[in-house]
C-alpha cells in the first residue's frame, strides 16, 4: 500500500509540474524601460527625425544611429556609441568638395540627407545618403561611406547613383555584400511625381562599397505607384525586400486636393536568390492597408521587415482598417515565401479613437519579437499626445505585451509643416535593436519643443527583458513539484526493494545452498 501511495504521488506531482512548465517553453517576458537619453546636440529650433539604429555584430556596446534634420536646414547626422547608448558622438555626414548646396542650406554648405546604415557580418559599417541640390531640394546623387571602427572614422564618400533617387535604404548580406534600394523617379514637380516609370531599383557592391553594380529594377513592371522599399537579409543570407504598391493613389503621388486614398494599399515582398541580380515576382502579403492620412510621396512612412535566426521573417506596418491607426504584423516561417494572418500588435482597446503608427520590428537571437512604435493611447480625448511603446512577443508573434518607453508624452503637433494637406512630419521610421536580455529603441520626440519652435529630438531608451513575476513564481512551483515527485519516486524504489520476495522453506534452503551461504535478501 505504501509503495502504491509513493507511485501515485510521483505521477500526480510529475503531471502537475508538466502542466505548469508547458507555458514556459516560450515564457512571456516583461520589459522594464530605463531613462530616456537625447542623442542629437540640443538646438532650440532643429527638427531631428527618422532614426535608423543598428548594433555592431563584433564590437560589444557599439551602437550606430543615423537620422535626418529638416530644420533650420536639411542635413544628415551620424551618431555612434561605445557604451550601449549611454553616451553618443555625433558628426555630420561628409560630401565631396564641390558638391553644390541645396536651396534650404543655412550657410551655403552642401546638404546630406535621408541617411540609413547597416553593419556587415565582419563589422564594416555602411552608411547611405543623398545630397540635395537646387532650389527644389531634390536628390542630386546617392553616396556611401564606410567605417571599420564602428563609426569613429569614415571613408571618403563614393557615388552610387545620380539624380532623383529617393527613399534610399541599405542592407548587407552574409557575404559582406552591400545592397542599396531606392525609388528612381523620372521627373518631379512641386511636392509631386511627374511622369514615369518610377521603379524601385537596387545596386550592390562586394568590395567594401568601392564599386557598385548598375541598378536593376526589383518592383514589378506592372505596378505604377510603388515606394517605401525596406530591405532585409534572411537567415540564409538572401536579400528580401518589402515595399508598398500604392495602387490608384494619384492624390498623393500628384499632390492633388482631397482626403486620404480610398483604395487600400498593398504590401509586396520580393526576394533575390543570386545576390541582388534578379528578383522574384512580387508576392502580395497584405492587400488591405487602409490609409487614414495624406503623405509626402518622397518621404513616406516605411513598413518594417526583420529576419529571425531560424528562417522566420516578420513584416510590420500601420493602417486604419479599424477606424484609428493600429500596428499589425505578419509572420513567415519559410524566409518570406508564405505568410500567416495579420496580428494586431498594440494592446489598447480596439477602436478607442487613438493612433498607433510608424512601427519598427526586430528579432532577438533567441526568437523574441519586439515592435517599437509611436502611440497616442494615453490621450483618448484629443489623440495628440504621443508616447513610444515597445511590444514584445515570445510566441512567434501570436500575442504581445506592451511597455511604455518614453518617460514623458510629447505632442504630435510639434514639427515641420510641409503643407496644409499633410500632417506634421514625424519622420519616415524609428529605430530598434533587440538582444537576448535588452531592447534599445530610438524615436522622434518633441517634448522639448513647441508648435512655435517645431523642435524635434531623437530620444533613446533601453528596456531590460526578463520573465514576468508570475512566471518566476511558476518556475519555483515547478521546481517544488519536481522535487516532491523525485522524492516520491525514490520512496517507491526503496519501498519496493525492502518489500521484495524472500526465500522460504525447502526451496529457500536449496537456493541458499546453491549460493554458498550468500544472503537471501534482494538487497
Amino acid at each position: 500500500m505504501k509503495r502504491l501511495l509513493f507511485a501515485l504521488v510521483a505521477i500526480a506531482t510529475g503531471i502537475a509540474a508538466l502542466v505548469l512548465a508547458l507555458p514556459m517553453l516560450s515564457p512571456p517576458v516583461e520589459a522594464t524601460a530605463g531613462k530616456n537619453v537625447f542623442v542629437n546636440p540640443p538646438k532650440p529650433i532643429d527638427a531631428n527625425n527618422s532614426p535608423s539604429l543598428i548594433r555592431n555584430p563584433i564590437l560589444a556596446g557599439n551602437l550606430v544611429m543615423t537620422h535626418r534634420v529638416d530644420r533650420p536646414g536639411f542635413t544628415a547626422l551620424l551618431s555612434s556609441s561605445l557604451d550601449n547608448g549611454t553616451t553618443w558622438r555625433v558628426v555630420t555626414l561628409p560630401l565631396p568638395p564641390g558638391t553644390p548646396p541645396c536651396g534650404a542650406s543655412v550657410d551655403g554648405t552642401p546638404c546630406p540627407f535621408a541617411p540609413d546604415a547597416a553593419f556587415a557580418p565582419d563589422g564594416t559599417l555602411f552608411i547611405s545618403y543623398v545630397s540635395l541640390e537646387g532650389d527644389g531640394n531634390v536628390p542630386g546623387a546617392v553616396w556611401v561611406v564606410t567605417s571599420k571602427d564602428g563609426g569613429q572614422t569614415l571613408s571618403a564618400p563614393v557615388k552610387v547613383a545620380g539624380r532623383l533617387a529617393f527613399q534610399v535604404r541599405v542592407a548587407v548580406d552574409a557575404e559582406n555584400r552591400a545592397h542599396l534600394t531606392w525609388l528612381q523617379v523620372a521627373e518631379v514637380g512641386l511636392l509631386r511625381v511627374a511622369g514615369g516609370p518610377n521603379p524601385i531599383v537596387t545596386s550592390h557592391a562586394s568590395d567594401d562599397g568601392q564599386t557598385w553594380s548598375p541598378p536593376v529594377p526589383l518592383s514589378d513592371a506592372g505596378r505604377e505607384r510603388v515606394g517605401a522599399a525596406t530591405p532585409a537579409i534572411d537567415a540564409q543570407g538572401r536579400l528580401v525586400v518589402l515595399y508598398y504598391d500604392y495602387k490608384g493613389d494619384r492624390r498623393d503621388f500628384e499632390f492633388l486636393d482631397g482626403p486620404p486614398a480610398e483604395e487600400p494599399f498593398t504590401l509586396v515582398v520580393t526576394r533575390s536568390e543570386d545576390g541582388g541580380q534578379t528578383f522574384s515576382p512580387g508576392l502580395e502579403i497584405e492587400t488591405g492597408v487602409v490609409a487614414n492620412k495624406r503623405f509626402l510621396v518622397f518621404l513616406p512612412e516605411f513598413p518594417s521587415l526583420a529576419a529571425g535566426p531560424d528562417g522566420t521573417m516578420y513584416a510590420a506596418w500601420a493602417d486604419g482598417r479599424n477606424g484609428d491607426e493600429d500596428v499589425f504584423i505578419r509572420r513567415s516561417g519559410d524566409g518570406g515565401r508564405t505568410w500567416g494572418d495579420a496580428v494586431r500588435v498594440n494592446d489598447n482597446p480596439l477602436k478607442d479613437t487613438t493612433d498607433q503608427y510608424l512601427p519598427q520590428v526586430a528579432v532577438a537571437p533567441g526568437g523574441r519579437v519586439d515592435v517599437l512604435y509611436l502611440d497616442r493611447r494615453n490621450d483618448r480625448t484629443q489623440n495628440v499626445l504621443t508616447d513610444a511603446y515597445l511590444s514584445s512577443s515570445s510566441d512567434d508573434g501570436k500575442s504581445f505585451r506592451s511597455e511604455r518607453m518614453s518617460t514623458q508624452s510629447f505632442s504630435s503637433k510639434v514639427g515641420p509643416v510641409v503643407d496644409d494637406k499633410l500632417p506634421i512630419d514625424f519622420g519616415s521610421r524609428i529605430g530598434l535593436v533587440s538582444g537576448e536580455d535588452l531592447a534599445i529603441g530610438a524615436w522622434t520626440d518633441s517634448r522639448l519643443g513647441s508648435e512655435e519652435t517645431g523642435r524635434q529630438d531623437i530620444a533613446a531608451a533601453a528596456a531590460v527583458m526578463a520573465p514576468r513575476e508570475a512566471d518566476r513564481n511558476r518556475l519555483l512551483a515547478v521546481g517544488a513539484l519536481l522535487l516532491v515527485s523525485l522524492l516520491s519516486l525514490v520512496g517507491w524504489l526503496v519501498s519496493g526493494r525492502r518489500s521484495g520476495p524472500r526465500a522460504s522453506g525447502g526451496e529457500g534452503r536449496s537456493r541458499r545452498g546453491d549460493r554458498e551461504g550468500k544472503d537471501e535478501s534482494v538487497l
